[in-house]
This record gives C-alpha cells, structure tokens and sequence, in this order.
C-alpha cells in the first residue's frame, strides 16, 4: 500500500503548490474587492481545489496572509557594502516599491498586528542597524527607524490609491524620485540630529 502525501488531495486530482496558491491569493486581495474577497472558499474555487487544502498548507486567512508578506518582502534588503546611509535608502526605495505593488497586502498586516511578517521584523531591524552605525543611541536610532517607515508607508500608499483612481499606474518613476528625494531629506535630519547631540 502507498503512503499518501499529507493533506487533502483537490476534488479532480489535480496537484496545486503552496506557491500557486499564494500567487492566486495575491491576485485576490489586490483585486477590486481586497481583504474582503479573500475568503478560503472563493480562492479554493479560483484555484480548483478543496478549500481544506488551504487550510492545511496555511492553517487561517491570518497564515495565509502572513505567507503572502514572507513571499513578498522576502527579497527586501539593503546592499551589503556602501556608507550606511545610501544603504538605508536603497533598502527604503526596495520596501516603498512592495507597498506600491501591493497596498492591500500592507493594509491587512496593518489590520493584525498578531500576524507582524518576519520579513517585515528583518527589514525593521535591518535599518534600525544601519542608522545604529552612526549613532550611539539605540532609542534615537529606534525613533528614526519609524519615522523613516511612516514616511515610507504614507508615499507608498498614496501613489497606490492615486493608481487606483486612475485606473492604471501613473509614473512611477517620477513618484520614486519624489520618494528618495524625501528620505534623503529625512536622513540628512538624522544625520544633523546626531550632530546637534553630541555638540
């Protein structure tokens, strides 16, 4: 007798990966009809399973959610060698491009603190070690982190709700250069902050 694999199997036999189920689930919430529409049964029917496989693979619509952020954020870094600052801004200008990409996904993380994405942890920690570079304070360097994650949050989301009543993406470019030009702006404040300290 074979083993079967764990998990219910779909209702006509068909094999669907953890990851086509995320892709759909994606498509779903950044859809018209957003966190509301991705309910377990309507993605199990866009995908042609059993909603069970669902919720073997992710447990809730919360695991699910989660394993959307952990896919997407999960190539969101800073390089790995240059001064600290310029790397502070590449890894803003990388999370600022997910947030634009996919604003639902950042609305139901906002939605359930409960689910925080480790990914997102990273990224937080990430530039919070970066500014720690230049300055002694770890609660100063803290306090900056999360000005400059606001600050990244409300551009990304704005240039999402202007693509959304516009019915297509405006230029993007344009809004990234407005983008950086304001975290430059933010992080010559901190840097000045840390001069006027330590006068």
């Amino acid at each position: 007798m074979t083993a079967r694999g764990r998990g219910r199997p779909p209702a006509d036999g068909k094999i669907v990966s953890p990851e086509s189920i995320l892709s759909e689930a994606l498509a779903i919430l950044e859809g018209a009809d957003g966190l509301d529409g991705l309910t377990m049964r309507a993605l199990a029917t866009r995908v042609g399973i059993n909603p069970m496989t669902i919720y073997h693979h992710f447990k809730d619509r919360d695991g699910l959610i989660k394993a959307l952020a952990e896919k997407v954020y999960a190539g969101v870094s800073a390089p790995e060698v240059g001064d600290v600052l310029a790397r502070a801004r590449s890894l803003l200008a990388a999370y600022y491009a997910k947030v634009v990409l996919y604003p639902a996904l950042t609305l139901a993380i906002f939605a359930r603190p409960a689910i925080f994405p480790d990914h997102a942890k990273r990224i937080t920690d990430e530039l919070t070690s970066l500014l720690s570079a230049r300055d002694s304070s770890s609660e100063h360097s803290l306090r900056w982190t999360h000005i400059l994650v606001d600050y990244t949050h409300g551009a990304a989301l704005a240039v999402a709700v202007q693509n959304r009543s516009i019915g297509h993406q405006s230029s993007n470019e344009a809004m990234l250069s407005d983008f950086e030009s304001g975290v430059a702006a933010l992080l010559e404040a901190f840097w000045h902050s840390l001069n006027h300290r330590s006068a």
